[in-house]
């Protein structure tokens, strides 16, 4: 069964969701497994993190970070914050704020909603059913759009709870009261599909939870191409994780103007 079919089969209609940005638009053409500063001000930058690559150390000595990277660059980025992180297995785009400043605007914009990151995921041939064996997840989800004539986007949503040997992976959580879970300010965690194009997803995110996308297109039936941890842990050596961040949209600090940089999808 194709992805597609699949999807609007849990759902009836596919519907495409379209923010309008009057923005500045930069494209990187050439994915390498370097970092590389794609866009920087004196409030912010815009960088890509390569695969295989932690955007900030797990433990307190640990260097070869992005955070690592980017702060040893010069005497100004050394106070930078990272506004969000990536999987180590996961590559794209990551903005940091430079200064005190921008960072309090930009952690109000991203409480509000307003700093939405996209992501390009390709995933494995749908298996209605398959989840069901697999340790830790509930029923699957029925994915929601609310009302079809007001052109929501597909909504995977959950809280998580931490799983596994060392608790390393998450399992969505849909019911209230259960122990140890996490919400995002009282609510579900909401992945958003924009769209569908054979086997490669688009998602949006307003706000994050480690492994989110992975987890929730997993429990949805159709996981991302040779991710190592879902549906299942593997300890053979795959090609990298097809899951790239191409897309950030957030509003200047300084400028207030609206900002997209973007990266080729997958």
């Amino acid at each position: 069964m194709c992805l597609r079919a699949y999807v609007r089969g849990l759902l009836g209609t596919f519907m495409t969701n379209h923010i309008q940005f009057s923005h500045s638009l930069i494209r990187l053409h050439n994915v390498t497994n370097r970092p590389n500063i794609i866009e920087e001000t004196s409030d912010f930058a815009v960088v890509f993190k390569p695969p295989r690559m932690h955007s900030a150390p797990l433990a307190k000595k640990e260097g070869g970070t992005l955070l690592e990277w980017f702060t040893a660059r010069e005497k100004a980025a050394q106070s930078a914050t990272l506004m969000h992180r990536l999987d180590f297995e996961t590559h794209g785009l990551v903005l940091f704020a430079k200064t005190a400043e921008s960072f309090e605007f930009l952690k109000q914009l991203q409480d509000k909603g307003g700093f939405i990151k996209e992501y390009s995921a390709v995933c494995e041939s749908a298996v209605p059913g398959a989840i069901n064996s697999i340790p830790g997840f509930p029923p699957p989800p029925a994915l929601a759009s609310g009302d079809p004539s007001a052109e929501e986007p597909l909504v995977i949503k959950s809280f998580f709870r931490p799983f596994g040997p060392g608790r390393k992976l998450v399992r969505p959580v849909i019911e209230e009261g259960k122990k140890e879970i996490a919400k995002d300010s009282g609510s579900f965690y909401r992945t958003e599909i924009i769209g569908i194009n054979k086997n490669v997803f688009t998602v949006r995110l307003k706000r994050g939870f480690r492994h989110q996308i992975r987890c929730h297109l997993c429990w949805a039936g159709t996981p991302i191409l040779n991710d190592p941890l879902y549906p299942q842990p593997s300890e053979t050596s795959a090609p990298d994780m097809a899951l790239r961040a191409c897309a950030l949209f957030f509003t200047d600090p300084s400028t207030g103007k609206p900002h997209e940089y973007r990266i080729e999808s997958l």
